[in-house]
């Protein structure tokens, strides 16, 4: 097991990533794209990649080795994993890097996987078609998980998936899914099989009409906050309405996709 580093200083190489990819922005998405490294904070995010060899640091401080939660998960983490990396900063230090203010001092780094999607799949998929929001990113991706759906597509213009606000609002969903990053329609077209749906305000076909059809796997289709479905997506796809009371115009994209995705569940589980 490797002996705990110490660090004081914020011009340390270490503390300077952290930093950086906790700020975000482009700096922080060519940093994250140059050494397929994330950073994400809190008890929680730790957990949920505990016994992984993707979690590759700890980060925390004196008053942090002192709390249970994050004992715990560091005793854990170096029992199974002991080559993982343990650095303990000084609390001034820690205020100046961390984002979460009174919340308990733990960051961890997580290796970012780079899987190649299967040329033979036969299970569903999410595909996210610019939805910019982190927020909506994050709760799409923890649906999916939720959903049973293990592989989650991301178009160009779609908000980085491993950026400290996606990690957050996925809650832990990364562990669980292979993530496709700046495909381009293109890709779509050479590598999803699938038949796809999209949503869509004006299609004919009503999502609780499709039935026994949601028995055989999909690929689904939900797009940008304002502008919906990139209508070059839409035109290789079979449109999707989901039927709402006409006093909203829309609904929020992540809570289309917890529709969409549990009437699959529902129904698969209903033809058994």
């Amino acid at each position: 097991m490797k002996s705990a580093k110490h660090i004081s200083s914020l011009d340390n190489p270490l503390v300077k990533r952290v930093k950086t990819l906790l700020e975000g922005g482009v700096k922080a998405n060519k940093l994250r794209a140059e050494l397929s490294i994330a950073v994400a904070e809190g008890v929680h995010l730790a957990q949920a990649w505990l016994g992984s060899e993707d979690l590759t640091e700890i980060i925390t401080t004196e008053e942090g080795m002192n709390q249970p939660e994050i004992a715990a998960v560091i005793d854990m983490q170096l029992a199974l994993v002991p080559n993982t990396d343990l650095y303990i900063l000084e609390e001034s230090l820690w205020k100046k890097i961390s984002d979460l203010g009174h919340a308990p001092p733990i960051l961890i780094s997580i290796r970012i996987p780079q899987p190649e999607f299967p040329v033979h799949l036969n299970d569903d998929v999410l595909i996210l078609d610019n939805i910019q929001d982190a927020g909506n990113v994050g709760s799409m991706m923890r649906t999916a998980a939720g959903a049973g759906l293990k592989h989650v597509v991301c178009m160009k213009g779609t908000a980085q998936t491993w950026s400290p606000k996606v990690l957050r609002a996925a809650m832990g969903a990364h562990r669980h899914l292979k993530i496709y990053e700046s495909w381009s329609l293109n890709d779509i077209r050479e590598k999803v099989k699938l038949p796809i749906l999209a949503t869509n305000l004006v299609a004919e076909q009503d999502l609780y009409d499709l039935g026994d059809e949601l028995i055989d796997p999909h690929a689904w289709v939900f797009g940008n906050e304002g502008a919906g479905v990139t209508p070059e997506l839409l035109a290789i796809s079979k449109g999707v309405l989901i039927p709402q009371d006409p006093c909203i115009e829309s609904l929020n994209v992540g809570a289309a996709t917890a529709i969409c995705l549990f009437e699959v569940k529902r129904v698969r589980r209903e033809s058994r």
